[in-house]
């Protein structure tokens, strides 16, 4: 039963995030959280504390993303929660991809994120098509990538 609500709260949660309620999502993060996106592009990086995290997500969320959630697996009591989901995410007709996302909470607390995918594809779309990469809400002399 916790394993159904928790898979639920996760879906409902992106689809918030999805409608731009990033600090609904933010507010489920420990300040001192991890969020990692691996590869070498401009979205890549160890994202340390809501701040951080927050800027990568509205970044992600103005570039109006579908975003699909596949199939979600929790293992673990309350105090160790993992969390695995699939999905798949296209942006425009340039960029899609399929993942995978871990999470680690603690008591309802995001503490660990993890995503694994293709960052060949995510670099292909940023050569190709820089217009659509959302580089603008970066804001002039700040740097998302921390690395």
């Amino acid at each position: 039963m916790y394993s159904w609500l928790v898979g639920r709260y996760l879906r409902f949660s992106i689809r918030r995030l999805l409608a731009g309620d990033v600090d609904g999502l933010l507010r489920q993060f420990h300040p001192g959280a991890e969020m990692i996106f691996p590869g070498r592009t401009s979205f890549s990086g160890t994202f340390r504390g809501r701040e951080a995290i927050g800027a990568w997500l509205r970044r992600f969320v103005g570039l109006r993303p579908a975003y699909m959630v596949s199939d979600v697996l929790v293992a673990g009591p309350p105090w160790n929660t993992r969390i695995a989901y699939r999905l798949s995410d296209r942006i425009g007709s340039h960029y899609s991809n399929e993942a995978m996302v871990y999470l680690k909470f603690r008591w309802f607390r995001a503490v660990h994120e993890r995503v694994f995918l293709d960052t060949e594809l995510v670099s292909e779309w940023e050569r190709e098509h820089p217009e659509e990469t959302g580089r603008e809400l970066l804001g002039t002399g700040s740097r998302l990538h921390v690395g």
